[in-house]
């Protein structure tokens, strides 16, 4: 095996201990020099190895390297028995060149380690990529050793799976399945160990994955009985996930690697693990870059619910505070932060506005009971309106508290809509529609309660101009809501894809997408309809009039704050992305599913009670694009979108 040197002056704060274990004889008293009240025994002879373990190093930025060296330093100065990986050693997804150039580096580092290593192979160690579809397993077996493996250590048994057979975990009911040539290899490995326990690692965390096998193969490591601990990775993320029949699970975050999006900074951080087996119990430290933390420092459930938080769906705003072209309007709003959890909440709020805005209060603090919910209502005077689009934005941030004393900061911006009225449109005897370049849109202000529905229906028409990317037509859309990609000639799908979200996917208890996609490309410079109708059963996506997909989508749609937007998608920060280059004309949002079979699209629209927005785009007023469903929805411009003669 590989083996190695080194040193490391880090500062360990302090080290938690998490046991598991039996009673043992009481051992035996000090000799005492003096009489005292306390009385004061022996340590206990107990026999004990301890190992470290690494958490991914990739995927990452090349920086990354500097903290695997890091953890080899601490690692040294532990002066472990051995030390474990848990995967994603190297950045993979590439050819046979690149690869070997990777695992160099990677065992460059790690032959500074004093005690010898062990590896356990992830997905990125084995993956190809597109270039490399056969991936590089043959490449890893030549450099770290075998796919799968184990050894014996004192009285205790190493197992390394290997959870990625199928090169993919796109689809973890098909993919992520322990093979039965793998399995068989378990049964007979475990039988033929004797010894007392069995420490059992691989890459991905499966007892997270809904439809793979591992409760088969849980069960087998249950009915052994000598199991004590299984580790993974993966995730970037640690969590302490408990124990289920006298086996713990746990998932270590990363040594390198970088961090996931919106990452929890008491769950994702960089460390390593120490792990001291004794026959009676395991004990186990995280060592971050600088401090020591327990492994229940953050338990699996409350990594849950900080993941519920860090969407941002607990900061809403209710009410829409108004402008017109005389100053001093008064109106209304309140900012509404919602608790969930099971446990109390401080939170802080400051709202924002460009000058000439008097908003009371500006700031608001406070703390929210387990599942309660904080109002602060403010009241607003506009200024004038000089043609540019109003901003109101609330900023806010609650600590949540975690069992072991740590606070998780977690924040959230929330736009304000504001309304602008007293505007009248002028009808054109020209019919026009939006020009977009990729680089302009239109953004729509519509709350969430505007787009709370049953039923809906998003309509438009739009011409391409053709891209080798994906666009957006229309879309509210970010892990909620629905909307109208073009995906012209990528990812393998045909032009229009229409998207709607629901809190549960059809067979299954997840949220997700039911994604619709159209059977035919459509040319660019071509005008087509579409319309994205969903009924509170089903969705369909229609083109030109005519069923081009239809799914099962029961529920009620996902809803959110995010602006709508035309010519783009919302990102997570609200802002513009996915970019429509082309034209758009007579967008119309209804709560109502206005098709179900074969139609003749209007070419243009009426609004009628069940409209909530319409935008005609043959004319802009003051600089806006005025809704014409009577309920001031107006479209505001977004760097410089052009109104053109429309020849449909």
């Amino acid at each position: 095996m590989i083996r190695h040197p080194l040193g490391f002056a880090a500062a360990l704060a302090a080290a938690f201990a998490l046991r598991a274990g039996f009673a043992q004889d009481e051992p035996p008293k000090v000799n005492a020099g003096t009489d005292s009240a306390v009385e004061l025994r022996a340590p206990r002879q107990d026999d004990g190895f301890s190992f470290v373990v690494f958490g991914d190093r990739t995927g990452g930025k090349p920086e990354g390297v500097r903290i695997l060296e890091q953890g080899v330093e601490t690692a040294n100065r532990l002066d472990p028995d051995f030390v474990m990986t848990v995967g994603d050693m190297v950045q993979g997804y590439t050819g046979p060149e690149v690869w070997l150039k990777q695992a160099a580096q990677y065992r460059a580092v790690m032959s500074r380690l004093v005690a010898p290593w062990y590896p356990v192979v992830g997905n990125h160690d084995v993956y190809g990529g597109k270039a490399n579809p056969e991936g590089n397993a043959a490449l890893y077996k030549e450099n770290f050793g075998p796919l799968y493996y184990s050894f014996d250590h004192r009285w205790a048994h190493v197992v390394c799976l290997f959870s990625d057979e199928a090169l993919s975990f796109a689809d973890p009911a098909k993919d992520q399945n322990l093979s039965a040539e793998q399995i068989d290899w378990l049964k007979k490995d475990l039988a033929a160990t004797k010894a007392e326990q069995v420490l059992v690692f691989l890459h991905h965390p499966r007892w997270l994955y809904e439809g793979c096998n591992w409760p088969d193969v849980h069960r087998l490591l249950a009915a052994d009985g000598r199991v004590r601990a299984v580790f993974c990775g993966h995730l970037h993320t640690y969590r302490d996930d408990g124990v289920r029949d006298g086996i713990h699970y746990f998932v270590l975050g990363m040594t390198g690697a970088e961090p996931p999006a919106k990452a929890l900074e008491t769950a994702s951080f960089q460390h390593i693990a120490h792990v001291k087996v004794r026959r009676d119990r395991l004990t186990m430290a995280l060592l971050p870059v600088g401090t020591v933390m327990g492994s229940d420092a953050v338990l699996g459930a409350e990594v849950d619910a900080m993941n519920d938080l860090v969407r941002g769906e607990w900061l809403d705003v209710e009410g829409t505070p108004a402008i017109a072209f005389g100053a001093g309007r008064e109106s209304g709003f309140q900012v509404v932060v919602r608790n969930a959890t099971d446990r109390a909440i401080p939170y802080e709020a400051s709202i924002e506005a460009e000058d000439g805005w008097t908003l009371v209060p500006r700031q608001a603090s406070g703390i929210v009971a387990a599942g309660g919910v904080a109002r602060i209502p403010v009241a607003a005077r506009a200024p004038a309106f000089e043609q540019k689009r109003p901003s109101i934005e609330v900023k806010a941030t609650i600590t949540y508290p975690l069992a072991s004393g740590l606070g998780q900061p977690i924040r959230a911006t929330a736009s304000v809509p504001v309304k602008l009225v007293g505007v009248a449109r002028s009808k054109s005897s020209v019919q026009k529609s939006v020009v977009l370049d990729g680089e302009s849109f239109v953004r729509v202000a519509l709350t969430r309660a505007e787009t709370t529905f049953k039923q809906f229906t998003l309509e438009c028409w739009a011409k391409s101009k053709g891209s080798p990317r994906t666009m957006t037509v229309v879309s509210k859309t970010e892990w909620s809501s629905f909307g109208i990609q073009w995906n012209d000639g990528s990812r393998d799908r045909t032009a229009p894809t229409g998207f709607v979200h629901l809190p549960r996917m059809p067979g299954t208890k997840k949220p997700g997408y039911v994604t619709l996609d159209a059977k035919n490309r459509i040319a660019p410079d071509d005008w087509v309809h579409l319309a994205l109708v969903h009924d509170g059963a089903r969705a369909r996506l229609f083109v030109d009039g005519k069923v081009a997909d239809d799914q099962d989508a029961a529920g009620a749609v996902t809803t959110n704050d995010f602006p709508l937007y035309v010519g783009a998608d919302p990102g997570a920060d609200g802002r513009p992305v996915n970019p429509f280059t082309g034209e758009v004309d007579e967008v119309r949002l209804s709560r109502t599913a206005r098709y179900s079979a074969a139609f003749t699209p209007s070419k243009t629209f009426e609004r009628d009670d069940a409209t909530v927005l319409l935008l005609h785009f043959d004319v802009d007023e003051h600089g806006v694009f005025l809704d014409d469903s009577g309920n001031e929805n107006h479209g505001w411009p977004v760097g410089a979108p052009k109104l053109d003669e429309t020849r449909r």
